[in-house]
């Protein structure tokens, strides 16, 4: 049992073992220990940002210094990148600056973006530390039981689908079953800083899922806004993690949504 509150290990043991269904997985900050998105985000800048064109202007605010960003140094960029990723979410809403970030993720086969994906996974997976990204013992063991039960399990994420994909296989989840930020390719099968909608954000997510899937889930399991919805549209049950923001707290204890602190194993 571990970490869970008794009264969600027993709703979750009775309504897994009494019949099959689908099972929706936030994945940053639910199945996992922080964000993975973000580390990817950091891993295209740090790696000097190849896969993408030498303007960038489109994306910016300064339109003059992005005109051929290399022409400056990492790090200075890096800064810059943080710096309007901020600016979107404080100025747009958390969806836009999500969007926003796509045009990092562009330029790359999909192979290529597996192989990105996984080479990152290795290196921040490994750690116990505030800053390291690792799979919830807890959710693990969780996945392990619908399995054995027969349920279909998804992850369902505002991640870009591939670099989650990527890794699904740390989870016993197929790729296929991935449902993210899906990219628009090339015609040299390049990704492109184009979106397919749905987006996988809000409402979105559940849009997906029924675009995708073609039902509604039996349970589904998040920790944030973003996820709330998919949290309401649960047939059986939903649980959200709390990290610490009593309006999202309080938004799914109103729709009977079980509430699971955070589990710390840093």
């Amino acid at each position: 049992m571990r970490r869970w509150v008794p009264e969600i290990h027993g709703n979750l043991t009775q309504i897994i073992s009494s019949a099959p269904g689908i099972a929706c997985f936030d994945f940053d900050n639910t199945l996992i220990y922080n964000d993975f998105g973000e580390k990817l985000m950091e891993a295209v800048v740090n790696d000097g940002m190849v896969n993408l064109p030498n303007d960038l202007s489109p994306y910016f605010r300064n339109h003059s210094y992005w005109k051929d960003h290399r022409s400056h140094p990492t790090e200075e960029k890096a800064a810059l990148i943080w710096e309007e990723y901020t600016y979107f979410l404080k100025e747009f809403g958390i969806e836009a600056g999500y969007r926003w970030t796509s045009f990092l993720f562009q330029g790359m086969t999909k192979e290529e973006f597996y192989d990105f994906s996984r080479a990152n996974w290795a290196k921040v997976s490994g750690h116990r530390t505030e800053e390291a990204v690792f799979p919830q013992p807890e959710l693990l063991d969780l996945i392990t039981f619908l399995n054995k039960k027969d349920w279909i399990v998804y992850i369902v994420t505002a991640s870009p689908e591939l670099g989650i994909a990527a890794i699904s296989d740390h989870f016993a989840i197929p790729e296929s079953q991935v449902i993210g930020m899906r990219q628009a390719f090339s015609p040299e099968g390049k990704t492109l800083p184009v979106i397919i909608e749905p987006y996988t954000y809000g409402k979105g997510k559940v849009a997906a899922i029924l675009s995708r899937i073609g039902n509604l889930p039996d349970l589904a399991f998040g920790d944030s806004f973003n996820d709330f919805p998919m949290l309401c549209s649960a047939k059986r049950k939903a649980v959200a993690m709390d990290k610490g923001n009593p309006e999202f707290v309080d938004a799914c204890r109103k729709e009977g949504i079980l509430i699971q602190p955070f589990m710390n194993h840093v």
